[in-house]
């Protein structure tokens, strides 16, 4: 059995998203995106301005290699999926990213060497075009009709989809991790 490393939005969000997935995980570890950017107190707008026009995405990349993930697969919703994405490319080993949401991908022009699953909202608008979608991640999907945060409900249902392709990811994942 593997781990998850999961690392929040900017609003905190999820609390709860590893415990309700169906996959078998040795253990989690969730991780606030504020405290990984070294300002606990932030939360929302404040908080995405401190990580994307100051330093905190840069502090946030240096905890989560700090951290380690090694035989450990990394889960991030939003600004956290963007985190874990630059952690990777400066050193994090983890077995497999999701990012959920995470538009500021858009900007990224290669791929990481491991599995890579990212999903987005229809209605988005800063999503990336799916010509991105075919050439930097290894798997996508988009949820027809969903704004930016619908994981914040999706992610906790019973019956969702986007928890559904989450786990069918994380246990082809560890199949062969």
């Amino acid at each position: 059995m593997q781990n998850l490393l999961v690392v929040s939005d900017i609003h905190g969000f999820p609390e709860t998203f590893a415990e309700r997935l169906d996959v078998r995980c040795s253990k989690h570890r969730l991780l606030h995106l504020a405290e990984l950017s070294g300002r606990p107190g932030l939360r929302g707008d404040e908080l995405h301005h401190h990580l994307f026009n100051e330093d905190g995405m840069r502090h946030a990349v240096r905890a989560l290699r700090e951290v380690g993930g090694h035989r450990c697969l990394g889960v991030g919703f939003s600004a956290g999926g963007t985190a874990l994405w630059n952690a990777v490319k400066e050193g994090l080993e983890l077995q497999a990213l999701i990012c959920v949401s995470s538009t500021r991908l858009r900007f990224e022009t290669s791929p990481l060497n491991m599995p890579t699953m990212v999903v987005w909202g229809e209605l988005d608008p800063y999503r990336p075009p799916e010509s991105w979608n075919h050439a930097v991640p290894q798997r996508w999907k988009t949820y027809a009709g969903k704004q930016h945060d619908f994981y914040r409900i999706e992610a906790l249902a019973s019956e969702s989809p986007l928890r559904a392709d989450i786990a069918v990811f994380i246990e082809d994942s560890f199949l062969f991790a």
